[in-house]
């Protein structure tokens, strides 16, 4: 457990009996406003979709589970940023605008959908990038097949070779790849222009008759096998002449290069939930927030812990505001802290001691000892906080035992006498 508590901002619980999962949080100028801000987006498997700034700005409730949210320009009539939302058998891009109310109304947001794809599969997940200049959508399926779309239209899909299990799945602009974890516990690179020219696919069937006959078998451009599930994969954008790729399994943190050496790896002591990598003020350091179930939320520089903070909730998502922590829980917790300390005004009160005279304590409770003389040579004061004591010897004991008693006692008072009187007196 940290000392530190994560400084809260704002927060809200969004909902009651709500499941959200890490693809239902993201952030970006969805509404596209003159001085951009960005804005929270969360959807979640209800069908829940809503906005924040970080006040409720929108809140729609849509037909099929959000599995996964995103801010982009997907749309090729326009420049503008658009919101893809990632449902089990549709894709589809909204526009969200802010109207001016009249009097105190405030403004108006609305959601309006520009276009949306129907699915022959059950998607998984998403992500998206810049492939041959135009804004592209990569899905992938709980079978395994990865399915592009340029903005309004299909362009092609194609199964990934050994699938069992989908896994987390990025793209690299700097190499033009696309990066997944397979169920074999590897991480697989593919590179688009291999995924383009392989044979198109709609069934599993169709695939392996065409790579038998046509011998444009999709293979990876390279493999690490890393020997635990990976919960994320990231590769950075601020950065670049950067060319780390980010691997968030569930006890290690990797940093790989593009080519798939490891520059380093961190071994963790807890199962993390989520985490993000970010830019550093270090040259030639990355800084990575990781949280973990134990509701802590901590920041690496490489592979040195910096920062420990403890948080309300265990996050399954975590995304920066510029400047700003946004965590979700499964659960619907949507928080916005900083890694902060605030002071405390919190003051010990003051013991009232007073100086116990132990030798006058020691006579009253052994008026009968040969030392009870000394006495007299000390300031005695009666206080009602006098203490008596009783001392009884059992009239079992025989003569030997009571002369042994008598004996061990007065040794006793003479040895604890002395070091109460000699060394201040």
């Amino acid at each position: 457990m940290s000392l530190f508590k994560a400084c809260d901002w704002w927060a809200a619980v969004l909902g009651e009996g709500e499941e959200f999962d890490q693809g239902c949080l993201c952030v970006g100028d969805v509404d596209n406003e003159v001085y951009p801000v960005d804005k929270i987006v969360v959807g979640n498997y209800m069908g829940m979709l809503r906005v924040f700034s970080p006040h409720p700005l929108l809140e729609v409730q849509l037909r099929d589970p959000v599995i996964q949210v995103e801010v982009g320009k997907f749309f090729s009539s326009s420049d503008l940023l658009h919101l893809a939302v990632l449902h089990p058998r549709r894709l589809s891009v909204y526009s969200v605008s802010g109207t001016a109310g009249n009097v105190e109304h405030g403004v108006q947001y609305q959601l309006k959908r520009v276009y949306e794809h129907i699915l022959q599969r059950t998607a998984c997940n998403m992500t998206y990038g810049t492939f041959g200049g135009t804004t592209t959508l990569c899905i992938q399926s709980m079978d395994g097949m990865l399915m592009f779309f340029e903005q309004e239209s299909y362009s092609f899909g194609h199964f990934l070779p050994g699938f069992l299990l989908p896994g987390p799945l990025c793209y690299c602009s700097r190499t033009d790849t696309f990066l997944t974890v397979s169920s074999a516990r590897q991480v697989e690179s593919y590179r688009y222009e291999m995924l383009a020219v392989a044979t198109d696919a709609e069934t599993r069937q169709d695939a392996e008759q065409h790579s038998k006959t046509a011998g444009k078998r999709l293979t990876a451009d390279w493999t690490l096998v890393l020997g635990e599930q990976a919960l994320d994969l990231s590769v950075p954008s601020f950065s670049p002449s950067s060319s780390s790729i980010f691997v968030c399994g569930k006890r290690n943190l990797y940093f790989l290069k593009d080519n798939r050496h490891i520059l380093f790896m961190k071994k963790l002591e807890y199962n993390t939930s989520c985490f993000l990598p970010y830019s550093s003020v270090s040259k030639g350091t990355t800084n990575t927030l990781v949280g973990n179930h134990n509701n802590m939320l901590l920041v690496y520089q490489d592979v040195t812990l910096k920062w420990a903070a403890q948080l309300s909730c265990s996050p399954v998502a975590v995304r920066d505001l510029k400047g700003v922590v946004v965590t979700l829980s499964n659960e619907g917790h949507l928080q916005c802290s900083y890694m902060g300390t605030d002071p405390s005004f919190f003051s010990t009160p003051k013991v009232d001691t007073h100086t116990v005279n132990f030798l006058c304590v020691y006579c009253r409770l052994f008026p009968d000892s040969f030392f009870f003389s000394v006495v007299d040579i000390l300031p005695v004061a009666a206080t009602d906080e006098d203490l008596t004591v009783i001392a009884t010897v059992s009239t079992n004991m025989d003569t030997t035992s009571v002369n042994t008693y008598t004996h061990t006692l007065k040794w006793t008072q003479m040895f604890v006498l002395l070091s109460l009187w000699g060394p201040n007196n």
